[in-house]
């Protein structure tokens, strides 16, 4: 896994990117304290204590970073997508 810090909020988690389709992200107590929309779950209707599933700016940062090479993506080969007649 490698270290990502988020341009927004400067929380760093550590992700790795299977492929363009398949991304996983760990986030640790301290990355979830610093993120603005894991720090808003309750202000914006979700139940306190309710998970997070992403964060648009991390997500933003991680496809930029691979994108740029920053970030190894191990399958970076896409997955075919339906054949058209």
């Amino acid at each position: 896994m490698q270290p990502l810090r988020c341009s927004e909020c400067r929380a760093q988690v550590l992700v790795r990117k299977n492929s363009w389709e398949h991304t996983e992200v760990q986030w640790n107590a301290q990355a979830r304290s610093l993120c603005h929309e894991f720090g808003s779950a309750s202000a914006s209707g979700r139940r306190p204590g309710a998970p997070v599933l992403s964060c648009s700016a991390m997500e933003a940062d991680l496809t930029r970073a691979a994108a740029e090479g920053l970030i190894d993506v191990l399958d970076d080969a896409p997955i075919p997508g339906p054949i058209l007649q």
